[in-house]
């Protein structure tokens, strides 16, 4: 691993331990769903919505609202997002263990960057939240590539980066994007994604803190 010059995280399950502030507001959005008579057969529990964690803002409402028109998933999306600050503003996210302090010790010697699925807004917001903005020389959110699929992203901005790169993330879009790509990857076993999703990944760590014993 001598030769890794860029690492990229992915964000939500990755640094972030993201159902902190997303299960209360997705909450609120369910029921505002469920008033309306849509995700009626939807059960508001945290397993269930965690599994929601990693996709496009919009996957979540796609699926359990059905027939609902496109103003009241925007809506309903909205309503999550502003919560979702709210919650951060509160003090109510928190990151993973030890994420400071790996930051710190990685940004020392290579270039960090985040790939993330979220909203600009949120990204900007949560990194300035939580105080490691100063850590990654750029972050890039899915919004503004109109949501295109990770890997296709990542094709976009890889021939920027000082090589080789590393890809961390806890779903099997940061692990596949990294195949794609053909760069290396870890997978965040702590994270929000099944042990399945991390199968293509070249190592698995159980808290952020491994990765310095990889690199």
């Amino acid at each position: 691993m001598d030769n890794i010059k860029s690492i990229i995280f992915d964000f939500d399950g990755t640094l972030h331990d993201t159902i902190k502030i997303y299960f209360p507001a997705f909450s609120k959005g369910a029921d505002y769903l469920k008033s309306l008579g849509f995700a009626q057969d939807f059960e508001v529990t945290e397993e269930n919505i965690q599994k929601f964690l990693g996709e496009k803002p919009s996957f979540a409402y796609e699926l359990i609202a059905k027939g609902a028109s496109d103003e009241i998933k925007a809506k309903t999306q909205r309503m999550v997002g502003l919560s979702m600050e709210e919650n951060m503003n509160n003090k109510l996210g928190k990151l993973y263990p030890n994420t400071i302090e790996v930051l710190e010790t990685l940004s020392q010697k290579y270039d960090l960057y985040i790939l993330s699925n979220a909203r600009e807004r949120y990204l900007d917001k949560a990194l300035e939240i939580y105080n490691i903005k100063k850590y990654f020389k750029d972050a890039f959110a899915a919004e503004t590539y109109n949501y295109q699929t990770k890997d296709k992203i990542l094709a976009q901005i890889l021939p920027n980066m000082e090589k080789d790169v590393i890809f961390v993330g806890d779903r099997f879009h940061d692990i596949d994007a990294a195949v794609a790509n053909n760069i290396k990857s870890i997978f965040c076993k702590y994270g929000f994604g099944s042990v399945k999703e991390g199968q293509k990944s070249n190592f698995t760590i159980n808290n952020l803190a491994e990765i310095l014993e990889i690199l």
